[in-house]
């Protein structure tokens, strides 16, 4: 491959160059026409928010841009190419999709989980990034980066899980409380699933950054997972708390949840923290589908037990449906 091809490659990045155009000029039509209207304000942070979802939002209806079909096959392949998209479990040919957003967010071959209850399933096709012990209010992003757990689930940036508060969160006694991190490349399949069996109490929806969640970024760029857009499930399994949050990035045209058709992100904010309690409580089944990504991002879940086994290593490639953690 000539070094124009490599250039050409990295910068398509969705693997063809009619669309790597086109995401830019949305990107710098967003860029300007921000500034135009608030080139006298002076909030820097709106300004920052405001274009990464504004950038965001127009990526995804680009995405939904239709593609003749006799271009759909040679296009999803280069981007199959560039990604490293798994074919194989498919459950359409490629010139069915008819654009990037249903290749994306594509349905795959029903695929056999362990239904043991001390068994945790991977959510998401996905690579791992940390696992640990929360013992405090700064758990493990990657390697010798940390977040803040309590700005994470809450959006409060004054807020702290301190151990006592953590306690505190805990169902059983003599249990402790964990965190893994699962990210989703622009190659993999974008839905995500239960688990295990769930009883969600609660939502938060937080409005926020969508900047890129990709490990080169968070590794050298702060509070990306504290202030980008996120959504957190809580609720309880069968051994005790756990909690769900799905991490929005650069170009996610939205998140979804199955058990909500109305609920949208990636929208015009109307609110910056929207808090949604359940009663009676939702009962959702192991494995089942929870909603899907319209483009890679991040999971990250809490969860106690009062002994945990891990299954997994870290920077491991993991597909949905594969035990993590045994857990009693």
């Amino acid at each position: 491959m000539s070094m124009i091809d490599k250039a050409l490659k990295k910068a398509v990045g969705l693997g063809y160059l009619k669309w790597g155009l086109i995401f830019g000029l949305a990107n710098g039509m967003a860029v300007y026409s921000y500034y135009k209207e608030n080139r006298n304000k002076q909030d820097l942070e709106a300004y920052q928010q405001s274009v990464t979802r504004y950038v965001s939002y127009q990526s995804g209806k680009v995405a939904e841009t239709h593609i003749p079909k006799w271009l759909r096959s040679p296009l999803f392949s280069l981007f199959g190419y560039v990604y490293d998209v798994n074919y194989d479990d498919m459950l359409e040919p490629l010139e069915n999709y008819e654009n990037f957003q249903q290749f994306f967010t594509r349905k795959i071959k029903s695929r056999e989980f362990d239904k043991n209850v001390n068994k945790l399933i991977v959510p998401a096709d996905s690579k791992v990034l940390s696992f640990c012990e929360v013992k405090d209010d700064s758990p493990i992003l990657v390697k010798n980066v940390h977040y803040k757990l309590g700005y994470f689930l809450t959006g409060q940036e004054t807020f702290e899980m301190t151990p006592q508060v953590l306690e505190d969160a805990k169902k059983r006694k003599n249990t402790k409380l964990y965190s893994v991190i699962f990210y989703l490349a622009p190659g993999d399949y974008h839905r995500y699933h239960l688990p295990s069996d769930f009883q969600l109490k609660s939502r938060s929806h937080i409005v926020g950054h969508l900047a890129p969640v990709k490990i080169s970024y968070i590794s050298s760029t702060p509070k990306v997972y504290e202030t980008n857009e996120r959504v957190a499930l809580f609720g309880t399994y069968n051994f005790g708390l756990m909690s769900i949050v799905l991490v929005g990035a650069t170009n996610v045209g939205s998140m979804t949840l199955n058990y909500d058709k109305e609920f949208q992100t990636n929208q015009k904010a109307q609110e910056l923290f929207v808090y949604k309690h359940y009663d009676p409580t939702i009962s959702l089944r192991k494995g089942d589908e929870l909603g899907m990504f319209k483009l890679g991002s991040t999971v990250v879940m809490m969860f106690e037990a009062e002994n945990v086994k891990w299954n997994i290593e870290e920077g491991q490639k993991c597909k949905w449906g594969d035990v993590f953690a045994e857990v009693s």
